[in-house]
């Protein structure tokens, strides 16, 4: 049976942090209830499409925040893909989490209906910079959210942290970093800020109202998290990604590695077989194209090879392991070392890359230039 990933998209929040451009809507608690019935809907068209021509290996329910649905409404969609997917007993499913609205009866709701892998929106463990972001849960809250979710049984935790942000120290940076250890967290994901124009963050940075920190700062900032965590034990298996032993996510690595995914709900993303699909970003649209037994794609794309080409080799390279040459040159009849020699001899000579046992990855003192060095190579 062929692999393939569920992604599943929840487009409710609490609030709108200040950073945020994800389709999603807050103070919208009236309009859950016709949502989750129509994510269902599209979960048994496609079911009835794909259903039995795969095996699930990953899920994740993503958003948004999953965790500001009401109490029972994730068991219901759990549900819904048990009877229409054939779930491996192996399959990674993940939920994402807001700490503000973790309870104890939502995590043992989440337990029993199967997810194993979930994944805390910690962000930053420095209150003004939380409400900076526009974050409405306290360092306090996220303490909760991890101490809860031991206590229920969850051994596989990741916590996202964001770096490069406004007003943000190197003290701080270490102080969540020291205790997502302490804490035995097994995934941890440090991310840059990306500052998106349509953003209210955006707008006061741009009016000077806050500042960031420098490239440099911000480097620094990533260069001791990735020498703190790996000396902790910590693998950096892609860019922004660390875990401990065995505890990479399936649903992440299926995605670089080029692997197909269904994604169900509002603004979903799809890629199978070779198509890219999108689903509408209108909610109400989206409402009514279900309600008329139509699944709401918007959009379709065929990929063509020189374009899978591409984005195999920039995926590859985003992880610790690189780019198997030998299966990329049979996979796209080329023929890498050659037509790339002069770029790839630079790239080397300068300690941006490297050529190991028939991989070509990047160094791990060259992952801040990464999209420039994908650049040269695509």
């Amino acid at each position: 049976m062929k692999k393939l990933s569920i992604y599943i998209h929840i487009p409710f929040c609490t609030h709108k942090c200040s950073y945020c451009n994800f389709v999603s809507f807050c103070n919208a608690n009236d309009r859950k209830d016709d949502y989750i019935k129509a994510l269902c809907k599209e979960i048994n068209f496609r079911g009835k499409e794909y259903g039995k021509y795969y095996d699930i290996t990953s899920v994740y329910i993503g958003g948004g925040s999953p965790s500001s649905l009401k109490e029972g409404q994730v068991a219901k969609i759990m549900g819904e893909l048990k009877n229409n997917f054939r779930l491996l007993p192996s399959a990674e499913i993940s939920i994402e989490l807001n700490p503000e609205t973790i309870t104890e009866k939502k995590l043992l709701e989440y337990k029993l209906v199967g997810i194993n892998r979930i994944s805390i929106g910690g962000q930053t463990m420095n209150p003004k910079i939380l409400n900076l972001l526009g974050r409405k849960h306290s360092v306090e809250d996220t303490k909760n959210a991890v101490k809860l979710a031991k206590k229920i049984g969850f051994e596989n935790i990741n916590v996202d942290m964001m770096l490069a942000l406004p007003t943000q120290k190197m003290s701080d940076v270490k102080k969540m970093a020291k205790y997502l250890v302490k804490k035995g967290i097994q995934h941890i994901s440090p991310y840059s800020l990306i500052l998106e124009p349509s953003t209210p963050l955006y707008k006061m940075v741009l009016n000077k109202k806050v500042s960031l920190p420098s490239e440099d700062d911000s480097v620094e900032m990533y260069n001791y998290v990735f020498k703190f965590l790996t000396k902790k034990g910590y693998s950096r298996y892609e860019v922004s990604n660390f875990s401990l032993p065995d505890y990479e996510s399936v649903h992440n690595l299926n995605y670089w590695n080029m692997g197909e995914y269904l994604a169900f709900g509002l603004a979903g993303h799809s890629f199978i077989s070779n198509t890219r699909l999108a689903n509408t970003e209108n909610l109400d649209e989206y409402l009514k194209e279900i309600s008329k037994d139509n699944i709401p794609v918007i959009s379709k794309e065929k990929v063509s090879l020189a374009m899978r080409k591409d984005e195999t080799l920039m995926l590859a390279l985003r992880t610790k392991e690189g780019l198997d040459i030998k299966e990329f040159d049979a996979k796209f009849n080329c023929h890498l070392m050659t037509d790339k020699k002069k770029e790839i001899e630079f790239l080397t000579i300068h300690n941006f890359i490297s050529v190991k046992r028939g991989f070509l990855r990047v160094n791990d003192n060259a992952f801040y230039v990464l999209n420039s060095i994908i650049t040269k190579l695509v």
